[in-house]
């Protein structure tokens, strides 16, 4: 049985229900699946579907998070400390929340001109909620789901320095204690993985998981194919972030939880191992991390 760390399955279009969706994925041989929350509209609507979808042979699971470019209109419209309120609210609402975020940064320097390049009053901005959700999830004890765009170098400096003294806990997690009562250790995923190698090592020093898109898939992927192939077994996630980045040879469709499949196939080619040991991996490394 596979995994999908990070899918958003409230943006799903093309005239495919949630229901289809999933009864897809279930075929492919998917039992547990994440519905990720960017703003708190989205995390309210990922709890109610991680709640009303759920079975005995699937099982979807919720975070609750402010995304640093989709949730910028909610905090600008109700206010940080409105929102942070309503995020906890929502976080403590369900068992079915298993994560904060996602979280994070993510920088333009686009020179083409296609995108403004972000500026500094913006980044600020993005500092001070990603450290927020932080401490959130410090308070909630929960993993974070870390997104990261063109921002390496600050994104580690604000998760070092947010962790404060305690050092992270290495995987697998404690579990002989209840999450809640358990006391706080920074651990997390990034999502998407698009970094290099000398990054990976970073993540994975301060106890990370790194979670692989169908990014991995691509021919222009070097990078992050070269992290794939030497990250250790016991820190690797897949995700499809549907509707978003459908794997090769599916890229430029609509995504979908069903392909996480793909992503497991290309990973076990590339590492020169059976896919049985990646699907092993992943569901026991999933369940370390958010279970």
């Amino acid at each position: 049985m596979l995994t999908d760390s990070h899918a958003h399955l409230d943006f799903l279009t093309e005239g495919r229900t949630i229901k289809e969706v999933l009864f897809d994925a279930q075929e492919a041989g998917i039992n547990k699946i994440i519905c990720i929350g960017t703003s708190i509209e989205a995390s309210k609507k990922s709890i109610e579907i991680s709640e009303k979808y759920s079975g005995d042979d699937l099982q979807i699971y919720a975070t609750c998070g402010i995304h640093p470019q989709d949730g910028k209109s909610e905090v600008e419209k109700l206010g940080l400390i409105h929102c942070f309120k309503t995020l906890k609210q929502a976080a403590q609402s369900s068992k079915k929340v298993v994560a904060l975020g996602e979280c994070g940064l993510d920088y333009y320097t686009d020179p083409t001109g296609e995108r403004p390049a972000t500026t500094e009053e913006e980044k600020g901005f993005q500092r001070e909620l990603f450290k927020k959700q932080i401490k959130l999830a410090a308070d909630l004890n929960l993993p974070l789901v870390v997104h990261c765009r063109n921002a390496w170098d600050e994104v580690f400096e604000i998760l070092e320095r947010e962790q404060g003294p305690t050092l992270p806990e290495t995987p697998p997690f404690d579990k002989t204690q209840d999450r809640q009562s358990r006391s706080f250790n920074l651990r997390g995923v990034f999502h998407s993985w698009t970094g290099n190698v000398e990054t990976m090592k970073k993540a994975l020093e301060i106890g990370f998981y790194i979670s692989f898109s169908g990014i991995v898939t691509f021919k222009n992927a070097q990078d992050i194919q070269e992290s794939a192939k030497i990250v250790p077994l016991d820190r690797i996630l897949i995700e499809t972030d549907s509707p978003f980045l459908a794997p090769e040879p599916l890229r430029g469709k609509q995504n979908e939880p069903k392909n996480v499949r793909i992503i497991a196939a290309f990973l076990a080619s590339l590492r020169n191992e059976k896919i049985e040991a990646i699907e092993k991996a992943v569901s026991e490394n999933f369940s370390a991390l958010f279970l």
